[in-house]
């Protein structure tokens, strides 16, 4: 399961760093806004296609995509929204906590991913 949760981590850089746009981000703190949309899709297209290449069918993947995709869209709505509420920056303290924990549900959601995966397989 190493593979996999390096498959995660190398998706969510792509995912979260290099092709996460402007007019996504500024989007990500309004409901059903087309970025954030964009976002998390992306996000749960590249975890479909991961757990579709570790071999696990279809429909499980297929699942755990919605499922990141789900966890992801609101984990950053949140996030957003504290940071546009409080009216934190870069400069301040609290924006880096905020996007610290932001990027720790992420991550834990991988982790989540990958213990259903275990458990489906018999491996827990």
């Amino acid at each position: 399961m190493l593979g996999l949760l390096s498959g995660f981590l190398v998706k969510h850089m792509i995912a979260d760093y290099y092709l996460q746009y402007s007019w996504m981000i500024k989007d990500k703190g309004t409901y059903n806004a087309i970025g954030g949309i964009a976002h998390s899709g992306l996000h749960a297209i590249f975890t479909f296609i991961i757990l579709y290449l570790f071999g696990l069918g279809f429909w499980l993947p297929l699942l755990l995509a919605g499922l990141d995709y789900l966890l992801h869209y609101h984990i950053d709505y949140i996030k957003s929204n504290i940071w546009r509420k409080n009216n934190y920056g870069p400069n301040d303290q609290m924006y880096w906590i905020v996007h610290g924990t932001d990027q720790f549900l992420h991550m834990m959601t991988y982790v989540f991913i990958i213990w259903i995966v275990l458990s489906v397989l018999g491996h827990n």
